[in-house]
């Protein structure tokens, strides 16, 4: 008797996983026992106006033992920039780059939100549309600056990185003023 090739690989297969649900997988950790529930304990009383503009209880995310770090990886993307010889390369290395400044921007703005009263947040939010523009404004001012396409997307690249780093060290400075109870 002969199996037919499929056939073999997939009875391979099913032997091999058999017993499977017992690999622990080091990322899945196993359900932690349910807390008992304790009585919400008693909430000062506020004034009506402030108890409407500040979050009544930290965000969820404070709660979180968790930053995904984002500066190693610019450093050896820039040390890799450095030395990348074609035009084309340095483009792909400066665009992953920004792509890393600007999720270091994005996670940055919305964990200062979180922080802020909601008139607060909407004028925050109302400010970082207003410098989106900007950026995109400086990025095209540069992009046009050369004539050769591919340099001209690297300066429209070193003109994203250089306004988001600058909104960065804005941003940062913000949080150092804010006051969190």
């Amino acid at each position: 008797m002969t199996l037919r090739p499929g056939l073999a690989a997939c009875l391979l297969l099913g032997t091999l996983l058999t017993g499977c649900q017992t690999i622990q997988v080091p990322f899945i950790s196993e359900p932690e026992p349910a807390e008992t529930p304790q009585p919400p304990a008693e909430e000062p009383i506020v004034e009506e106006s402030r108890a409407s503009s500040i979050p009544a209880q930290l965000p969820a995310s404070a709660d979180l033992n968790w930053e995904p770090k984002l500066d190693q990886p610019i450093t050896q993307l820039e040390a890799q920039l450095q030395v990348e010889e074609s035009q084309l390369s340095k483009n792909h290395t400066l665009s992953s780059i920004a792509y890393l400044y600007d999720a270091r921007l994005y996670m940055l703005f919305q964990d200062t939100l979180d922080y802020l009263p909601e008139q607060a947040r909407r004028h925050e939010v109302e400010l970082q549309n207003r410098w989106l523009d900007q950026r995109a404004e400086a990025m095209t001012r540069a992009f046009l600056d050369d004539e050769d396409g591919e340099v001209a997307r690297y300066k429209a690249g070193e003109a994203f990185i250089e306004e988001t780093r600058k909104r960065i060290q804005e941003l940062e400075r913000l949080r150092e003023l804010v006051v969190i109870d």
